[in-house]
């Protein structure tokens, strides 16, 4: 007859500590390993345990793209767009971070002094790279030290623009009358530094002309002053100026580019009409800080090449107005060098400066 179980020795074990188990013998486990069938398992368990921990450091990684602009404008729209490919290229969360400020500055300093991890990336543009640190003094960050430049998106090359009253059908036509009455001309702009000021300024000094550039709030004013003929010309990108156009109430003479944009490939390039270093174009990228490990910048590089070869992902870039123009490695550097030398060079010739 069975022994009663006595529940006095139960209580008193000390329950915090584990049960002993017998682990088994080497014997044993060699012997499980060597039956085809209990190997395979084995190997099984062994690999998905692997996935699981993949999948849970995976869904830890966050990449955050800073985007130095305000939410809604065409800055913000392509640095979600790259972000959401990237989330679905690679299966890791991509956020956008808007951290706007001093002309977009901000932002980029913040990703000059991240972590060089390769989880906090900046969407690098003309503004951040080329203009600002070309006129301004606090720039707290150098361009061609303090970043990874991994690939650059598109571009939006901005065009030369007329109201629907000005005697100018060509580019021809606005130089030579530029030049027949030196300061009347006016040239409405965003404002000074913006880029179509910059870029009336390199218009001013390779043409030899001499305009009354007249810097608005914003361009949404100096679009209005334009249409309504109170400006005679403005530099303003295809996307912005297509609907205008569209209705008659301007004229499109040139895009400032080497090549037609694709949102507008009837009007004539810089290089069409004879001046093909006439560039006035917004350039946007991916960029993180400097001294990130070369297996993250190649792993990024390459997803990013990808994605910007994906025929949807393109016609996504299209239909928001910007031309695909993707770049990567000792190019892309290039680039960006040659562009701010661009910006440093019309910034000295016309004493372009500002003190905030």
């Amino acid at each position: 007859m069975a022994e009663a179980l006595n529940t006095d020795s139960i209580h008193a074990m000390h329950l915090t500590q584990p049960l002993a188990c017998p682990a088994p013998s080497r014997p044993r486990l060699r012997a499980f390993a060597a039956h085809p069938i209990k190997r395979q398992l084995l190997r099984a368990g062994l690999a998905l345990g692997l996935l699981a921990s993949a999948l849970a450091a995976q869904a830890q990684s966050v990449t955050r793209v800073i985007v130095p602009f305000a939410p809604g404008a065409s800055n913000d729209v392509i640095g979600r767009l790259m972000a959401e490919a990237m989330a679905r290229k690679t299966g890791t969360n991509w956020i956008v971070e808007n951290k706007p400020g001093a002309g977009s500055m901000l932002g980029a300093e913040f990703v000059a002094k991240a972590p060089a991890d390769g989880q906090t990336l900046l969407l690098c543009a003309t503004a951040n790279m080329g203009i600002l640190p070309a006129i301004q003094k606090n720039v707290r960050y150098t361009v061609d030290k303090d970043f990874t430049f991994l690939a650059r998106i598109a571009t939006s090359p901005f065009a030369l623009t007329v109201n629907s009253q000005f005697p100018a059908n060509n580019f021809a036509d606005f130089v030579r009358l530029a030049k027949a009455k030196p300061g009347a001309v006016r040239m409405g702009s965003a404002g000074v530094g913006a880029l179509d000021y910059m870029g009336a300024s390199m218009l001013q000094s390779i043409m030899g002309i001499d305009l009354n550039i007249i810097p608005y709030k914003g361009m949404a004013p100096a679009l209005n002053d334009l249409r309504a003929g109170h400006v005679d010309a403005a530099i303003v990108s295809p996307g912005t100026i297509r609907p205008l156009a569209q209705e008659g109430k301007v004229r499109v003479l040139t895009v400032l580019d080497t090549q037609r944009s694709e949102v507008m490939p009837e009007v004539p390039s810089s290089a069409d009409v004879g001046q093909p270093r006439l560039i006035v174009a917004n350039w946007w990228g991916i960029c993180g800080p400097a001294r990130m490990p070369a297996q993250a910048v190649n792993t990024l590089r390459q997803a990013m090449l990808d994605v910007l070869a994906e025929p949807a992902f393109l016609r996504s870039l299209k239909e928001k107005g910007f031309d695909p123009a993707p770049q990567a490695g000792d190019d892309f550097v290039r680039f960006v060098a040659a562009d701010a030398a661009n910006w440093r060079e019309v910034a000295r010739k016309a004493n372009i400066k500002l003190d905030e």
